[in-house]
């Protein structure tokens, strides 16, 4: 599958100069590495070395060979399938891997940015929308209708995804002939990109079927854990009231109910670390969960009710997680093996794309919460201010600078007019040469 990316041109020449800035300091830390690698005198220092690398060290030497075997518009996508928060809706987390740092100025955030673009289907009716990113990872405040839109694969062949290096986020840019009659947004941000000229390149873009099938890295399933385990949380904390009668009328021990009331507010906790932080962050208290109530000798109703999804979910997360390692780690130790497997047969993208990849869907899974991901609504207070924010402020800014650029344009053609009417002027009055006598 294939999907076509726009970029701004004016950051084209900037981009190169930062990407060779980064290459110059990866080839720096590549030498010092294999030369402390080299100095090792024993086994014990080379596990020295590999502690100073962390964690990151696969990502850091597929960034190096990403910036020193390709342009500044090499770029990858992936989609993540997850379940929406209602029986009929699902939602498509497009992921686009590029290969450029942020703007003007000298960071990178590893393989380019990581921006996204939500989308969510209505199973029963049919009906798509879709959330933009608007800056820094904050998507819009209002999705986008796509309505007149089909079907998923029919979004991504006709419409562009517009990467906005300055803003640090992706957008989907919908052609006049699909919009709803009312879409002001899409106006103004056309308005909003003024005279700027785009490069278009057409990028693979890996879909969830192939994620889940021939990868079998199966996030949809492990969101839906956590959504399921949060559904019978909620069931099982209840009201004041229904608390009131089950004491009342199930006459439930003091102790037993005190257990409970310590359950659920430690699945409470589990669930904030499931939503805002990275997947790989909630396995450890997941399992310990898991296993305390599992083993518990006297169970209560609330114990057993809530082992099988506590199981469903340390077993989805844990699966996952291991995936997103193995796949990293053949990529890295079994590259040709790796690029010339079968789940990339008939895809036409580089090694180094298919390396990224695989180092992408790891880097995810350890920097990317769940509610980040594809869960706006979820988000911590702080990330809501920051949506809120940037979706207010963002679209105006672009377009008084777009306005303040077209009249400084308006006036510089106007002088440089004035001054070449001014120049033939004179060129008119000026007497020839060979009539002086």
């Amino acid at each position: 599958m294939k999907i076509r990316l726009k970029i701004d041109s004016q950051w084209l020449e900037v981009e190169r100069q930062s990407m060779s800035k980064m290459k110059k300091s990866y080839e720096t830390w590549q030498t010092e590495t294999l030369k402390k690698a080299r100095e090792a005198k024993d086994l014990r220092d080379l596990r020295e070395v590999f502690y100073q690398l962390g964690d990151r060290w696969e990502w850091d030497q597929t960034t190096g060979a990403w910036l020193s075997g390709s342009d500044p518009l090499d770029t990858i996508g992936l989609v993540l399938h997850l379940p929406g928060f209602h029986p009929n809706k699902e939602r498509y987390v497009l992921y686009g891997i590029m290969a450029y740092s942020k703007g003007l100025t000298d960071q990178f955030d590893h393989l380019g940015d990581k921006e996204r673009i939500i989308i969510e289907n209505d199973i029963e009716k049919g009906h798509f929308v879709c959330w933009s990113t608007t800056g820094h990872g904050a998507v819009d405040l209002i999705p986008a209708d796509l309505t007149l839109f089909n079907s998923l694969d029919e979004i991504f062949k006709a419409c562009f995804f517009v990467a906005q290096p300055g803003d640090h986020a992706m957008r989907l840019e919908i052609p006049k002939n699909k919009r709803a009659r009312f879409d002001i947004a899409q106006k103004l941000w056309e308005i909003a990109s003024g005279n700027t000229s785009f490069i278009t390149k057409e990028i693979v873009v890996l879909s969830h079927t192939d994620i889940e099938e021939k990868f079998d890295f199966k996030f949809h399933r492990y969101a839906k854990a956590v959504i399921e385990l949060e559904r019978i949380w909620k069931e099982l904390s209840g009201g004041t009231l229904d608390k009131a009668k089950e004491v009342v009328l199930d006459k439930v021990p003091n102790h037993l109910e005190r257990k409970n009331k310590t359950t659920l507010r430690r699945i409470e906790g589990l669930l904030r670390i499931l939503w805002f932080s990275p997947p790989v962050n909630g396995l450890i208290p997941s399992k310990k969960l898991y296993e305390e109530a599992e083993s518990e000798p006297v169970p209560t109703i609330v114990d057993k009710t809530i082992v099988p999804y506590l199981g469903e979910l340390v077993y989805s997360l844990n699966d996952l997680i291991e995936k997103a390692k193995y796949l990293k780690w053949k990529s890295v130790m079994d590259g040709k093996s790796f690029t010339q497997g079968d789940f990339f047969q008939e895809m036409q993208i580089s090694n180094l794309a298919k390396e990224a990849f695989a180092a992408a869907l790891d880097d995810i899974l350890k920097e990317h919460s769940l509610a980040y991901i594809g869960y706006p609504e979820r988000s911590t207070i702080k990330d809501k201010f920051l949506r809120t924010a940037f979706g207010v402020i963002i679209l105006p800014v672009r377009l008084a600078s777009t306005f303040y650029n077209k009249i400084k344009s308006t006036i510089f053609k106007s002088f440089n007019r004035s001054e070449i009417e001014e120049s033939e002027e004179e060129d008119q009055v000026k007497i020839p040469k060979e009539e002086i006598i």
